[in-house]
């Protein structure tokens, strides 16, 4: 009986934390339905592999009901949990689907405003080297993530030299990327780590992986969120975690553009939207190579010709979102 007692001893203790300091309010509803259309135009045959968005529940939000199109498969993105849709479509002249490709997607969520309650953080702990959060998210995921870039680097170490702790250190960064640069090129796509510090300027994604990479720089566990609004429209934003506590939302742009606002640990869910995705440039492998995706927050996809033509595939995405609570 002992090693029972034991056990449960330290399941009891990993509940007295737990992730009680996120404060979730303002509950909505929503049902949300996607259609997706592939088109092919031109003489010959082609053959494209898409990934969709497909969501999940997870710290932020909770998946009541999914329904996906039955010619689907469910492909694991990344290693915490989340999934995207993959089809197989072959196009063109005498393929099963014709010049065009329908697909329909639904999911009901229920989302929520998020607050950290930080005087429930009394004290801070050493971070579990085995903690699966732990060991991923605080190496390097080039070229987005590069926690040995020399210049970031030394600003990371002057930030910590005035910090009292790792929190303090966290708030820090937040400031510091949203003072010190610019936001524009609004949904252009992942840039590198080193172009978004040449240039002093980012959209959402790329603001958010200078904070990212400056807390992993410091062995803070720390990650983008993706996603998309009731209105299709899309944003990053990034949390950071803390052991035997949970996950801390922050979004660096919102200060940016709000800079008497405070958005450290305090998210507004018509902010930041659905999220598809948690972390960075995860691997699928459903296909014959492995693909890398930087960010998967509607759709991405690659085609293939059986022979060199001038034929051209397109893809058209369709968001209804209805209010429902």
């Amino acid at each position: 009986m002992k090693p029972i007692i034991l056990i449960l001893a330290f399941f009891c203790s990993v509940l007295s934390f737990g992730n009680d300091i996120l404060q979730k309010t303002n509950m909505q509803s929503y049902e949300i339905s996607i259609k997706t259309t592939v088109e092919h135009w031109g003489m010959g045959d082609s053959e494209t592999n898409l990934f969709l968005a497909y969501l999940k529940s997870n710290e932020y939000q909770n998946c009541k009901k999914s329904k996906v199109d039955e010619t689907a498969k469910l492909a694991p993105l990344g290693r915490v949990g989340d999934s995207c849709i993959y089809y197989n479509i072959p196009l063109g002249r005498k393929k099963l689907f014709g010049k065009k490709a329908t697909f329909h997607n639904a999911f009901e969520l229920e989302t929520y405003d998020v607050e950290v309650d930080f005087d429930k953080i009394d004290s801070l702990y050493e971070y579990d080297p085995c903690d699966p959060n732990v060991m991923l998210y605080t190496s390097s995921s080039k070229p987005f993530i590069d926690i040995e870039q020399p210049y970031l680097f030394d600003i990371s170490q002057a930030i910590m030299n005035e910090s009292s702790d790792i929190l303090d250190y966290a708030e820090r960064c937040y400031l510091f990327v949203a003072s010190r640069f610019e936001y524009g090129e609004r949904e252009s796509g992942f840039k590198t780590l080193n172009y978004t510090l040449l240039n002093r300027k980012g959209d959402c994604g790329n603001l958010s992986s200078v904070f990212i990479t400056l807390l992993r720089m410091q062995g803070i566990p720390a990650r983008h969120l993706m996603g998309f609004r009731p209105d299709g429209g899309l944003h990053v934003w990034a949390d950071f975690y803390l052991q035997n506590y949970g996950w801390i939302p922050v979004d660096v742009t919102y200060k940016h553009d709000y800079p008497s606002q405070d958005y450290f640990g305090k998210i507004k869910f018509e902010h930041n939207g659905f999220i598809v995705q948690r972390g960075i440039a995860h691997q699928i492998d459903v296909l014959d190579s492995p693909k890398r995706i930087a960010g998967l927050q509607t759709y991405t996809y690659e085609v293939s010709y059986n022979k060199p033509h001038h034929a051209k595939v397109y893809i058209s995405r369709k968001v209804d979102c209805v209010k429902k609570s």
